[in-house]
């Protein structure tokens, strides 16, 4: 478990652009930003600490079909910020290939559905590198790019990796990504309480308030929190939820 509770701002990349999905569908995409890059400058001007890459047409195909444009990210801003990267990582080969690249961690989902002894061998081999990607959709694990539906839960999935030295977990409901309805809060307790790693959340943050309510969870396990059309809508900058993390929010609301 980390000492502090994280954000991490999303960008999505889909034809080497900057994109939002609904409900994960590949079909419903809003272009925010030609350039990956110009998007990450500008998360980091506004403080972040960690980037959430995602390689979204690498997760539906296996392979890392945005390459060119996160190797721009990493090599301009190596050093100014952590990043971890997922989408399409299903081999000891890519996994090395980006944490060669100035990536700091990378999220294995459909591997970890597929092949949960391998990637708990990886985990001793890349200590506290790996993150475990839970996409879930109406309670039960989907992968490749969130494509195909599983029977398994993500509580049943996370029990595999119970001993595993992974770094954490991020839990995502599909129902809510980009829907800015507000996060799974309860269902998102629930899985941090009884999983044993720290939790990032992902899905459905609309306002400064959802922010808040995971931060106040930290203690529970939740780690921190990944924000995507919220900041690129202008709901709130990411500033503003910087400063009410760094400063606490104790008189945030009223």
């Amino acid at each position: 478990m980390t000492n502090k509770f994280t954000l991490y701002p999303a960008i999505d990349i889909k034809n080497g652009k900057c994109v939002r999905l609904l409900f994960g569908d590949m079909n419903k995409e809003t272009i925010y930003n030609n350039d990956p890059l110009d998007q990450a400058n500008w998360f980091v001007d506004q403080g972040a600490e960690w980037l959430h890459i995602v390689d979204l047409d690498g997760a539906v195909k296996g392979d890392q079909v945005n390459k060119n444009s996160i190797l721009k990210i990493l090599k301009t801003l190596q050093n100014k910020v952590k990043i971890q990267i997922g989408g399409g990582i299903r081999s000891q080969e890519n996994i090395d290939f980006w944490l060669d690249n100035f990536v700091d961690r990378v999220i294995l989902g459909t591997l970890a559905l597929e092949n949960p002894n391998f990637v708990n061998s990886l985990s001793q081999q890349y200590f506290q590198k790996i993150i475990i990607g839970a996409d879930v959709r109406n309670g039960m694990i989907a992968s490749h790019g969130w494509e195909k539906q599983s029977e398994i839960s993500a509580l049943d999935l996370l029990r595999n990796f119970d001993q595993s030295l992974i770094s954490s977990v991020i839990y995502t409901d599909i129902t809510k990504d980009g829907t800015m309805t507000g996060v799974s809060l309860d269902e998102t307790i629930n899985f941090a309480k009884k999983n044993a790693h720290p939790v990032i959340a992902s899905g459905g943050v609309s306002n400064l308030n959802d922010v808040v309510k995971l931060y106040e969870n930290f203690s529970n396990g939740i780690e921190g929190v990944v924000i995507g059309r919220a900041l690129y809508d202008k709901k709130f900058t990411f500033k503003e939820a910087l400063e009410i993390i760094r400063e606490g929010h104790d008189n945030a609301f009223n």
